[in-house]
């Protein structure tokens, strides 16, 4: 089986491994990730540098959410992604539709 380069790989192929990927791996594949609060809709850019930094290099971002950065908002943020080698501005959730709780500060 030959190796694939993460651009070349399929959305599908992106998506169905995402759940497992921790943050390292996003930031070495060069994923684009940003969150949205779904109260105010407020949206941010992830420094996955910062993430490392702050939460450790294993962190896995599947089904997490974040306290909204806009001040007075009581939302929770939501992580999007772009997998490497697909469309800049089309964003994809890192999560289910099962809504798990997960938070990180």
């Amino acid at each position: 089986m030959a190796f694939k380069k993460p651009e070349v790989r399929s959305l599908a192929h992106h998506m169905a491994a995402a759940p497992h990927m921790t943050v390292s791996q996003f930031r070495r594949d060069h994923w684009v990730l940003m969150t949205r609060c779904p109260v105010c809709h407020l949206d941010c850019w992830v420094d996955l540098d910062a993430v490392v930094r702050l939460a450790g290099p294993e962190t896995r971002l599947w089904n997490a959410r974040s306290r909204c950065r806009r001040y007075g908002c009581d939302g929770r943020m939501i992580f999007l992604c772009t997998p490497p080698g697909q469309s800049r501005g089309a964003f994809w959730a890192l999560g289910d539709d099962r809504g798990a709780k997960r938070g990180i500060p």
